[in-house]
């Protein structure tokens, strides 16, 4: 019979066995931790794909396609590799939904016969912020500017021929509060989206082309002849390549819609002078021209060539779509080919839920038409340089286009040094030569909502409006908030006025006042629009209502057409995620900012069908009054009564605590030497009473921000102070919920009082004091009975802020028992301590001091914090104007 195991081996067989299975599980444990943290990493760092190939044809927006050239479509997936966080890959373009720096790489191939035919570009349509590019190593180019697009040369020896070639792109859309354009948004602002969110492609020339046709045409009296202008501008070639052959440069004007020849122009002759070519200008006439209007945006297809001038053959063509038109201001009116067009349109985000700012040509296609529909005139972009694709379809679909730089809500302080108009200067130049072309182009923009109230801006407005003018001949204007009191309007030909009142008589009053002060110019609308809820149908009793967001919108268009203004712009076509959570918005998104005729899907609000009535000349809805929840939040009073009464229990049913209390309030240093020789009073006590007096200013601190929660001054001021957007968004969310923000609020004041205690006990020392951990809390605590004084005012305080005029008394009231509390707490600790009076409060105050100066000084060097609180003091006496 065989022998079985002894108990022994038995045992130590199953140990090795559970030893075993437990490091496997530990590992696939620990593979599993591994996992999930990957995947949260991944979901930090999101990219909005476009899955779009680049456009190709004459559909494109910007440089065209033509048989002398040939273009590598870059899109696809290309490797990523975030600074500090992830890799992997990512189909581009794409818009990054975070903020840092990314590079991105991939390969790319070139044929021999190509290498020695072209002159290869790089054309980025779309990166944002900052980028730098590399090509096999090689540094080719460094770029500023998130919404310009770029053309940059590869030099020729950088190039492989028959081998791959890896280009690396390097993004960072990190902003600046001083130094950068946009500046660091505010809460009104628009969502940062960082990478290559444009299409990137390699653009094949010939070795000598055509790097830039400018267009212009002029109209007769009668609009029966047309005169073309067209100066072309040439690249690349060598002094040997004109002293062996001579050039020709040739137009010709082709119908869109039937492809036929309409007019040519005779060649003229190009020399080369040094390192440039000298390119004449070159004319040529339209008979009976047809017109692009809103109604007929009819268009030209207009072709310059480069002639070999002895073999007759053309060396590079290059293509662009033209309109002739005669835009102008007359008076206080737009006029469009001698009719008056008023200009009624809407504020346009590029933005989607789904791409980000990666919009795909066909979801930009959509927006037209959706916004054609309304019987709308024109777009305002919010607030940058757009996709070229939008004007390429403002253009077919007759919309005329207010597009501006990058600049909103700047400081005078910042628009007015050198740097930043320098920088502005150049997104001037680059937005105006790439989009000159487009006859949808109504106004160059220099930006929104600038502080122009100081004449020190009238250096950045004058500055930019002859950049404007030495490049193109159309009106130029700016964004401002000022009824009055605006110190460049006369530098510009048109100002974008935006008037946020939701009351229709104060809304035709301002009108009026603008009329007053501005008589001969035309007042443009650049923002009208108020928040909704989506999904709130409680009828317009509710101003957060679809209902309510319909009929403010025939409250406001109507005055503006029987006022005559020469413009009006709904804010928003679509609704529009920020780069701050806001406590403004309604959403239920702290970035998701709802002002839309339609969602950030494009799905269509009540709104959409009271702006297409009004634009249009039909009837307005009839919207039902329903009724208007809103009520005052029970939880502050609900807290106070329960403060309330637990005080009043206490200070009745307890003869020590009330003893105590009334010592501390009306003795203090017999009490609180009384404390320092013997213990007096109980930790329950002390520690009542600083729960008591935290929950106090949790009261009255909670009520003043729900009552102000829509307040955009104090929503930027929270911006500012809170630097983390993480941190600001649970702020949102603590103060929209006022029962969470009272447990909390009085959670971190009760942890504040107990850190205070601690850093009396450990300080001590430097006073020479025997100091015990219970005599430092005890003093901490019982300095704090002047704050009982805010549970009855918390109570009330919310119904009496629903007239402004009690704001400052309640915070005044804060403040003055803040200091109070503090200087009974100094005064405790120097009779504690038994320390001269005047030394502790000394230290006191120089402590404090210390503090505020550091985190003054902080945020002065981080956010420029003197510039922006300057800024908000005047947009809040704008606001009240």
């Amino acid at each position: 019979m065989q022998n079985s195991p002894n108990f022994i081996e038995v045992g130590f067989s199953l140990s090795t066995r559970t030893r075993k299975f437990h490091r496997s599980l530990n590992v696939g444990l620990l593979f599993f931790l591994a996992s999930i943290v990957y995947q949260q990493s991944l979901a930090q760092y999101r990219f909005l794909e476009n899955k779009s190939p680049l456009q190709v044809g004459e559909d494109t927006g910007f440089l065209l396609d033509t048989p002398t050239r040939i273009k590598i479509d870059l899109s696809g997936e290309w490797s990523f590799r975030i600074r500090g966080g992830p890799e992997g890959r990512v189909h581009l373009p794409a818009a990054a939904d975070f903020t840092g720096e990314v590079s991105f790489e991939r390969a790319f191939a070139i044929s021999p016969d190509d290498f020695g035919k072209y002159q290869f570009h790089v054309v980025a349509l779309g990166v944002n912020y900052t980028c730098g590019i590399w090509i096999n190593g090689d540094f080719i180019a460094s770029h500023s500017g998130g919404y310009s697009s770029f053309v940059v040369p590869i030099p020729d020896n950088v190039l492989q021929v028959g081998k791959e070639n890896i280009i690396r792109v390097v993004t960072d859309n990190r902003l600046d509060a001083m130094r950068t354009i946009p500046l660091r948004h505010g809460v009104e602002g628009w969502r940062n989206y960082g990478g290559i969110y444009r299409h990137i492609y390699i653009l094949g020339t010939p070795k000598i082309f055509i790097s830039d046709v400018i267009a212009t045409t002029e109209l007769n009296a009668d609009r029966t002849l047309a005169k073309v202008k067209v100066q072309p501008y040439l690249e690349g070639g060598t002094r040997a390549d004109t002293a062996a052959r001579r050039y020709q440069m040739s137009v010709e004007l082709y119908d869109i819609l039937s492809g036929s020849l309409v007019t040519a122009a005779s060649p003229v002759w190009v020399r080369r002078q040094g390192d440039s070519w000298i390119v004449p200008k070159i004319e040529c006439t339209v008979s009976s021209p047809k017109l692009w209007d809103l109604a007929n945006p009819n268009l030209y297809s207009l072709r310059a060539y480069l002639v070999d001038a002895a073999a007759r053959t053309n060396l590079d063509e290059y293509r662009i779509k033209i309109g002739v038109r005669k835009l102008e201001i007359s008076g206080d009116r737009v006029v469009l080919n001698g009719v008056v067009q008023p200009l009624y349109g809407v504020v346009w985000y590029e933005d989607h839920e789904v791409y980000g700012s990666a919009l795909p040509d066909v979801q930009m296609e959509k927006d037209v038409i959706l916004i054609k529909s309304l019987g709308a005139t024109a777009i305002r972009v919010a607030h940058h340089p757009p996709h070229p694709y939008m004007l390429n379809l403002c253009n077919r679909y007759g919309l005329l286009v207010l597009e501006e730089l990058p600049v909103h809500d700047a400081p005078v302080r910042i628009l007015s040094q050198d740097h930043f108009i320098e920088l502005a200067g150049t997104m001037m130049k680059d937005m105006i030569v790439r989009d000159r072309n487009h006859p949808s182009v109504f106004s160059w923009g220099l930006g929104d909502e600038l502080e122009t109230s100081d004449s020190l801006a009238r250096r950045f407005v004058a500055a930019l409006v002859e950049t404007a003018r030495t490049l193109d001949a159309r009106p130029v204007y700016y964004g401002t908030r000022l009824l009055t009191g605006d110190a460049c309007s006369d530098l510009v030909d048109v100002t974008a006025l935006t008037l946020l009142t939701t009351d229709p008589k104060v809304f035709r009053k301002k009108i009026g006042d603008w009329r007053i002060a501005y008589p001969q110019r035309p007042l443009l609308l650049g923002k009208v629009g108020v928040e909704v809820q989506p999904g709130n149908d409680n009828g317009y009793s509710d101003p957060l209502s679809e209902q309510a967001q319909a009929r403010f919108f025939f409250q406001h268009i109507q005055p503006a057409r029987e006022e005559n203004v020469a413009g009006l712009f709904v804010w928003s076509f679509n609704d529009w995620r920020g780069d701050r959570p806001a406590l403004i918005v309604n959403s239920g998104n702290a970035w998701l900012h709802t002002y839309g005729l339609v969602s950030s899907t494009r799905e269509k609000r009540l709104a959409y069908d009271a702006v297409r009535n009004m634009f249009t000349g039909g009837k307005p809805l009839a919207v039902p009054m329903g009724r208007n929840p809103a009520s005052s939040p029970i939880e502050f009073v609900l807290a106070g009564l329960v403060l309330l009464v637990g005080t009043a229990y206490m200070y009745n049913a307890n003869r020590r605590f009330r003893e105590n209390l009334h010592r501390a309030v009306l003795n203090t240093y017999n009490f609180f030497s009384d404390v320092r020789d013997q213990r007096i009073v109980t930790f329950m006590h002390s520690s009542f009473l600083g729960f008591a007096g935290a929950a106090g200013i949790s009261i009255v601190l909670g009520s003043v921000l729900y009552r102000f929660r829509g307040n955009v001054g104090l929503d930027n001021f929270l911006s500012y102070v809170l630097v983390s957007d993480d941190v600001k968004a649970e702020m949102v969310r603590l103060i929209r919920e006022p029962a969470m923000f009272l447990l909390v609020g009085t959670g971190v004041l009760v942890a504040v009082l107990v850190v205070v205690s601690l850093l009396v006990w450990a300080l001590s020392p430097v006073f020479r004091a025997r100091l015990y951990l219970y005599h430092a809390y005890a003093v901490t605590m019982w300095s704090t009975p002047p704050l009982l004084i805010l549970i009855p005012v918390g109570m009330i305080i919310y119904r009496l802020l629903e007239n402004p005029v009690y704001l400052t008394p309640t915070l005044l009231l804060m403040v003055v028992l803040l200091v109070w509390t503090f200087f009974r707490f100094l005064k405790a600790l120097s009779i504690v301590m038994d320390a001269y009076p005047m030394k502790v409060y000394a230290f006191g105050l120089l402590v404090v001091a210390g503090m505020l100066a550091g985190v003054y000084l902080y945020f002065d060097y981080t956010q420029s914090a003197s510039v922006y609180v300057s800024l908000l003091y005047n947009d809040l006496l704008s606001r009240l104007r």
